[in-house]
């Protein structure tokens, strides 16, 4: 294979990634120091061939976690190729594709050593080692003569363009990251901190809750993105905005739970952005002078794509238009929902109405 030196030079880290975790990310930024990378690409795969009866955590779960792990690299993207595709994934055609699509790019492929070692049983190997360079990642006295010698082999055989890059010995597995979390054993510094809030909340939470949870978190960064607020912060506004309601759907928790989770952020979280705090703890009842990602949280909360009530489509374009009124409007009909079903209406509730009136000259 022939580099050329005028051309942009992309890694590409393919795996399950269930979940990514610090190996993973060590493995990244020491093939694109070492390599002289433009940028990485981690690619999770949909089906893999060896392990096409695994149990693994949903496309969106995987990817979601990924985006959480590498959103503050501008070196690192994450590629959905395979997942899109769907099926059986095999390298040597989301290479191709990656190809195509990045204007001819030059494609190096990341691999750990034991990965290195069995490539020659991949589908069309010899197509692979021919079009792609590899970059496979190294631990010191890990089979290092044996990655070697077969180094030297496709050389001969297939021009092979290989390099060999420090990996940082840490002994992690995305098996044993599952199992802890099962077992409520800490996983702290081993994923990032984005990837181990969103997995311990989905542990908690349950499936059912825990898509809610995830298209309230859409659409606080949508919301966000539109009136300008951070990001990030809606992002995990609401990942934790129900973390103390039952899972099950009972009503154990329901009046409490806004308060109870964002004491859980800050003591069991760490953390103490107090805007983002006070999102989860009002996002219930509202208050007067919400700040814009509490009114953001409200709102997503509220008008979030599973919600089925009556005029729905019209309150979340109302939502997404204008900020204040959509408050408002949600507000007061939070209102009339509690006192049609006999329910007490929040202190906060009623001065929230007062306030957002008052700000909009009604």
């Amino acid at each position: 294979m022939q580099i050329f030196a005028k051309n942009t030079r992309i890694g590409v880290l393919g795996g399950t990634f269930d979940p990514i975790h610090i190996g993973h990310l060590l493995l990244a930024e020491a093939a694109r120091v070492q390599a002289e990378l433009s940028q990485v690409l981690f690619m999770p795969v949909h089906i893999q061939p060896f392990k096409q009866d695994a149990d693994i955590s949903s496309d969106d779960d995987r990817i979601r976690m990924l985006r959480l792990a590498t959103q503050n690299n501008r070196y690192f993207q994450v590629s959905t190729i395979e997942c899109d595709k769907g099926g059986v994934s095999y390298t040597i055609d989301s290479l191709r594709a990656l190809k195509q699509e990045h204007n001819g790019a030059d494609i190096f492929f990341l691999i750990g050593t034991d990965m290195f070692l069995n490539i020659e049983k991949w589908k069309d190997s010899d197509k692979l080692i021919r079009e792609f360079a590899l970059v496979v990642g190294i631990r010191p006295g890990y089979h290092t003569d044996e990655a070697e010698s077969l180094a030297e082999k496709l050389r001969e055989q297939y021009g092979a363009y290989i390099i060999f890059v420090d990996n940082p010995p840490i002994e992690l597995s995305s098996t044993e990251i599952r199992d802890r979390v099962r077992r409520s054993d800490t996983i702290r510094y081993r994923v990032p901190e984005k990837v181990r809030q969103f997995l311990l909340v989905r542990e908690k939470q349950g499936e059912k809750r825990f898509e809610h949870t995830k298209r309230v978190m859409d659409l606080a960064v949508d919301m966000a993105a539109r009136f300008g607020d951070d990001v990030f912060k809606a992002e995990t506004a609401a990942l934790f905005h129900d973390y103390c309601k039952d899972p099950n759907g009972g009503t154990e928790n329901d009046i409490n739970h806004a308060g109870m989770a964002a004491e859980v952020a800050r003591d069991e979280f760490c953390i103490i952005d107090e805007d983002l705090l006070n999102a989860i703890r009002y996002h219930t009842t509202g208050r007067a002078g919400m700040s814009r990602l509490e009114k953001i949280l409200f709102l997503a909360d509220t008008v979030e794509p599973g919600r089925k009530y009556k005029s729905i489509k019209e309150l979340r374009e109302t939502c997404l238009d204008d900020l204040d009124r959509g408050t408002f409007t949600v507000l007061v009909e939070l209102k009339k929902y509690l006192e049609m079903n006999g329910i007490e209406v929040s202190k906060d509730t009623d001065a929230a109405i007062q306030y957002e009136r008052g700000k909009l000259g009604q």
